[in-house]
């Protein structure tokens, strides 16, 4: 049976790619973040639902992008982070947008994370797989924001959710992580301290064991000790090159 989060999910997918391909028509720089991002760089074990849309651009595609999205039956607005958008599907059901300009700015810290001038250059089309009962083969190709950036935009927060994504991320695509650029980046958004702290934190979370209990809540599934302490020697290699 397809549970009403499957048709969310197949949705939101399939505008996705509606999204992406009308972005690429119009030229206008729009790279994924958020959680159907983290997909791409974890295993499928530690996926996440997500309703929303989150994405990055600049404001010089701004006049584009009401174009765009107006075409594609949306109603977008500004606000202090952005831009929102809306459209309903159903009573009850809308997709929502969430795209940042230039920057990513989190209210729970009030850290600001300025796009660095390589992000769009390095975002590349990778596929956004579907994850729930009948919605197999459902795959959607989407620009995403490279890892390093991801990464930082989820330590950067103050939100045990996005803690996870990073934890998982730094599991499962630790080979793909520049650490020279993610020590520039860092250092040109003054965010090295914050995501020193970060780590100094997840890894007093190791020893004990609240993060093993936040693996457990968000995956179903125990975090074994062999995968705690390759996590712990991870966390430490960027701990390490950050400075």
């Amino acid at each position: 049976m397809v549970s009403d989060r499957s048709i969310v999910e197949r949705t939101n997918l399939e505008n996705l790619g509606d999204i992406t391909k009308r972005a690429s028509e119009y030229g206008i720089d729009l790279i994924l973040i958020g959680g159907n991002a983290v997909r791409t760089y974890t295993n499928r074990v530690s996926w996440r639902f997500t309703k929303d849309l989150d994405f990055i651009t600049v404001s010089r595609d701004l006049g584009s992008l009401y174009g765009m999205f107006d075409e594609l039956g949306y109603t977008v607005e500004e606000t202090e982070f952005g831009l929102r958008g809306s459209k309903i599907i159903s009573d009850g059901y809308s997709i929502e947008l969430h795209i940042s300009l230039d920057r990513v700015s989190d209210w729970s810290t009030g850290e600001v994370y300025e796009l660095p001038w390589d992000i769009f250059g390095l975002a590349k089309p990778v596929p956004v797989i579907a994850s729930l009962d009948g919605n197999e083969g459902l795959v959607i190709n989407a620009r995403i924001a490279p890892v390093e950036d991801i990464i930082i935009m989820k330590m950067m927060t103050g939100r045990a959710r996005d803690h996870f994504d990073a934890v998982a991320i730094i599991l499962d695509s630790y080979d793909d992580i520049d650490l020279e650029r993610f020590n520039e980046i860092c250092g040109s958004n003054d965010l090295t301290d914050i995501i020193r702290e970060r780590i100094a934190s997840l890894l007093r979370e190791i020893r004990n064991r609240t993060l093993a209990r936040l693996w457990q809540e968000n995956t179903g599934l125990a975090l074994s000790g062999a995968r705690a302490n390759d996590l712990r020697k991870k966390l430490r290699a960027i701990e390490k090159a950050i400075r």
